[in-house]
């Protein structure tokens, strides 16, 4: 194995440096990278907007969907907020009774259970029809502790008062 010679220390041309012999190499492989590197940005770029337009036209979509119902969803998650609230400001014993938040179209169950003394005694069944109502997202094998525990969460009880309830 033989090392590739190395460039004379003596040039034939005055002023150039040994060095110099190697710059021009050096040089071209930058251009070259520098080339691929803006060939690759600007397919980014290209894609980029592409993803910019199809964000836009789903959100134009979801406006156009949302000003029809915002309404109704706004002033529903308003009373939520206010329920929930409440409940967590001045529910503090098992036998007071929470408030009871409105569904998702604004109408409110009649047929769930609203103290903390009846939550403690709950069922599966009862806290799966509660999560039923609200929509709230599940899963049937949850053990019923973690159900109760979403449910309270969504409800806005305060953690005193869960931790009683699931003890």
């Amino acid at each position: 194995m033989s090392s590739p010679p190395l460039p004379q220390s003596q040039s034939s041309t005055p002023g150039v440096r040994p060095i110099d012999n190697f710059r021009f190499t050096a040089h071209q492989d930058q251009t070259t990278l520098v080339l691929g590197v803006l060939s690759y940005m600007e397919r980014l770029e290209n894609e980029i907007s592409e993803m910019k337009e199809f964000v836009n036209l789903a959100f134009k979509r979801i406006e156009s969907i949302g000003t029809h119902q915002a309404g109704v969803e706004g002033s529903v998650e308003e009373m939520r907020l206010q329920n929930r609230n409440w409940n967590r400001a001045n529910v503090t014993e098992l036998d007071e009774q929470f408030r009871t938040l409105p569904r998702f179209h604004g109408d409110y169950p009649g047929d769930i259970i609203t103290t903390g003394d009846g939550l403690r005694e709950a069922s599966h069944k009862a806290i799966d029809h509660l999560l039923d109502l609200y929509d709230i997202p599940f899963v049937p094998t949850m053990f019923l502790v973690e159900k109760k525990m979403l449910y309270l969460r969504f409800l806005g009880a305060n953690r005193v008062v869960m931790h009683r309830i699931l003890d």
